[in-house]
Order: structure tokens, then sequence, then C-alpha cells
């Protein structure tokens, strides 16, 4: 019994000051480290290259998943060399990545959708879009889904995978807007004056910006009467205190001329409560 003891120790201690069992150690350390260097080095080129192109949020979402599919593939490598055998574990692992891929194909399109909606850099958090018929301010901006808060205060989900077939318009992308208003006024209305009274309200209203220049056009004739149409612009910040006073600006000057128009908006603005 005594010498089978000692036969495992000499054993044990055979294997222990075995050079290939060194060579093995240090190259699956050699790997780890390497590995390590390599995914950081590539992560940091990513990071730069991204941050061109793509907004804060989309670029670390491509480099989580450079980061993932890098550490699986330095830990495989490195246990093969350790003399595991992977293939099982892969095998496995393959199957059931094929079951998930199959349940989650749903959510793998809204994520494809959500990069390339990042990478056009159509909008951020704080826009407001309008979506089909819907108009909203954008509450969060995440993996799957576009989080839009209304203006009567609901919070709408929007798939990423809906938002890229939608048509999108972001109201607020531009810093200045132009409100664009039709009025209709009887038969034989004088075109030079309706012009002058519509710049004389313009010019009293202070919120509305002298460049880019008022629009004035005729736009139609009819039994109802002359419609004109025109548009001014003025900045996004200042929308309910702008409509306001030159709704107002607009009803006074005329009225003291004589005239009693019907306005109506013709503005991408014109939805109930207004962003």
């Amino acid at each position: 019994m005594a010498s089978g003891i000692v036969q495992n120790l000499v054993d044990a201690l055979k294997h222990f000051f075995d050079v290939k069992f060194y060579v093995r150690t240090a190259t699956v350390i050699g790997i780890l480290v390497i590995g390590y260097l390599v995914i950081t080095a590539i992560i940091l080129l990513f990071r730069r290259l991204l941050r061109k192109w793509l907004n804060p949020r989309a670029a670390s979402i491509v480099e989580k998943v450079v980061k993932y599919v890098g550490v699986v593939v330095v830990l495989v490598n490195a246990a093969e060399t350790a003399g595991f055998d992977v293939s099982a574990a892969l095998g496995a692992a393959g199957i059931a990545g094929i079951a998930l891929g199959f349940a989650a194909q749903t959510s793998v399109s809204n994520i494809i959708s959500g990069i390339f909606l990042f990478s056009e850099k159509m909008f951020q958090t704080g826009d407001v879009l309008q979506v089909e018929n819907m108009t909203g301010s954008i509450e969060s901006v995440d993996l799957l889904s576009i989080k839009i808060r209304t203006f009567d205060n609901r919070l709408v989900r929007i798939p990423n995978e809906i938002m890229i077939k939608s048509k999108i318009v972001n109201v607020t992308h531009w810093s200045n807007r132009r409100l664009d208003l039709k009025l209709t006024l009887p038969l034989g209305a004088d075109p030079k004056k309706i012009e002058s009274l519509l710049r004389d309200a313009v010019i009293s209203v202070p919120s509305a910006l002298s460049e880019p220049r008022l629009s004035f056009s005729l736009d139609s004739v009819n039994s109802a009467g002359v419609q004109f149409a025109f548009g001014v612009w003025f900045n996004r910040e200042d929308f309910f205190l702008f409509r306001t006073d030159l709704l107002y600006a607009i009803l006074t000057k005329f009225e003291r001329a004589g005239f009693k128009p019907e306005i109506r908006l013709a503005s991408i603005w014109d939805f109930p409560d207004g962003p």
C-alpha cells in the first residue's frame, strides 16, 4: 500500500515537472493575454471609426458585439490548447443558438433595424417626430424600440423594425421652421393690398424672422373666393407664442382694412397640442 502511494506521488511529481505541462500552461496564458490585448486594440479602433459614422448608442452596441465575439474566440482557443474537448460544448451551443435564433427572429430584426436607424442620424432623444399619423417627442432610443411621448401624455413604444419601414418626419431637426397659412378672401380682393397687409402683420410680431423672407403667392381662384398662400419663418421654440401672435396680428390688420379672412393652417405644425 505504501509503495502505491509513493508511486502515485512520483507520477504526480513527474506530471508537475513535465516540460510539456509548463509549455502548455504558458501557451494558454499567452493566448489569454494576447487575446485580451488584441480585443482591446480592436475595440479602440472600432470606437474611433464608429464615432464618426454612428451615434454613441449605436457605436456602443457594435462595440459590445465585437467584445463578446472576441472573448468567445479567445476562450475557445485557450480551452483547446489546455486540452479540453470543446467540440461537444460547441455543438450544444450551436443547437441552442439555432433554437434561440428561430425564437428571437423579431428581436434580431429589431436590433439590425435599430443599427440602420442609428447610422442615419435621423433623430435623437428630445426631437419631435411624426410617425405616420402619430406625433410626439422621443423619450428614449433603445436597442429594440423607440419610445415616444405624445402631447396628450401617452407613452408609445414603436419597434425599430416598424420605424425603418415607416415614413418619419423630424419636426425639430432644424433650428427654425416655416409656418404656412392659407387665406381665403372674397372675389375682387387686391393681391398687392393683401400682401402689404400680411407683411405689416408679420413685422408687428417680434418672434417672426426677417430671414428667410416671407413667401407670398396667389394660390387659387374659385366661386368661394380668392385663396392666398404665404409662409413665415420662426424659431422652433417660439412656436406657441409665434402662432398666436401672428394670427391675432393678421385678424387685427385685416379687420381694420375691412376684410374678414378665412385662415387655415397648412403646416406640419398644425396638430392639436403642438410640440
